[in-house]
């Protein structure tokens, strides 16, 4: 009899052990978190914009989302995921859109016929760009796993939450 018992004991842990293992799997995918604090648009190719072909919408209803299906998209080069953040709508000014583009340092003189200069000092230019699309601005994730098997939901606090699947 007192073999038996852990004999139980053993049958019983490797059940519920292979039991659980499904659940550690989902468990064990990562799950990257961003922000944005509007709509979401998922595209299906990394070059993609919002409201393209196969792109998944998430829209908040009472802050939150449930978690999508899972989709598959295509990465950049890189394994990055191309995501949209609606949220620049009234808010072009946020220093997250805003991109520099070329940055001009110099000097600059009055120059005369005969070769003289006067006047010289320094002359400095910057050009901005805005990386905003019709008001979406764009973002990029990337799974530790470069997994292109995903799923995805809003969550309170403005969270976007991005579940990496086995690719």
């Amino acid at each position: 009899m007192s073999h038996a018992m852990p004999r139980a004991i053993r049958l019983a842990c490797t059940v519920l052990c292979l039991a659980a293992m499904p659940l550690a799997a989902r468990a064990g995918n990562e799950i990257m978190v961003d922000r944005c604090s509007h709509e979401v648009s998922i595209v299906s190719a990394y070059g993609d914009k919002p409201g393209s072909n196969d792109a998944i919408l998430l829209k908040r209803s009472n802050g939150k989302t449930n978690w999508t299906a899972p989709f598959r998209v295509r990465t950049s080069e890189d394994g990055f995921i191309r995501w949209w953040c609606h949220s620049t709508t009234g808010n072009q000014f946020d220093a997250g859109t805003w991109r520099i583009e070329e940055i001009y340092i110099g000097s600059k003189c009055k120059l005369y016929a005969d070769g003289s200069t006067t006047d010289c000092g320094p002359d400095v230019d910057l050009k901005l760009g805005s990386s905003a699309w019709n008001g979406w601005t764009p973002e990029r994730s990337r799974c530790k796993n470069r997994s292109r098997n995903l799923r995805a939901r809003l969550d309170g606090n403005r969270k976007l939450l991005i579940e990496c699947l086995p690719p």
